[in-house]
């Protein structure tokens, strides 16, 4: 009796698989669709080189103190003698450090720091650092 309810039940899952494999299924897509994936796909691309504006690059240390009113009076000068240049105050306790210049290579913070060191002569350094970038305009596109 075991036997045959085994037999059966073998029998039966079998033909289960065979009716499960030899199915055929068409899927029926609106060409639409494509285009629609391929205009977000675009708009993502868009957004993103809108909103990534950091990367790695080189900054400017011009002072590093634990005095704050002497950073802050470093800050404003060079911000008077170098507009073209975003500076910036980073506090890493007990630290104040005075930062200037977001530059994609080495070299430009090279050129900044020597102009630099003729009004504060010691203590100049190029660092490493995450830095901000201007949004490149493609070539192209109306905008």
């Amino acid at each position: 009796m075991k036997r045959l309810i085994f037999l059966s039940l073998f029998l039966l899952a079998g033909h289960v698989i065979l009716a499960q494999t030899s199915s055929n299924t068409a899927i029926h897509k609106d060409p639409r669709l494509d285009l629609l994936i391929q205009k977000q796909v675009e708009l993502n691309k868009e957004a993103y080189k809108e909103n990534n504006r950091t990367g790695y690059g080189y900054r400017v240390l011009v002072i590093n103190t634990n005095d704050r009113k002497a950073a802050l009076d470093v800050k404003s000068r060079l911000m008077t003698d170098f507009p073209d240049h975003k500076t910036y105050l980073i506090y890493q306790s007990p630290y104040f450090k005075i930062q200037i210049g977001n530059f994609h290579d080495r070299k430009e913070a090279e050129n900044l720091r020597k102009q630099i060191i003729r009004i504060y002569p010691s203590g100049v350094i190029v660092v490493p650092a995450t830095v901000e970038y201007k949004p490149e305009k493609e070539e192209g596109t109306a905008g």
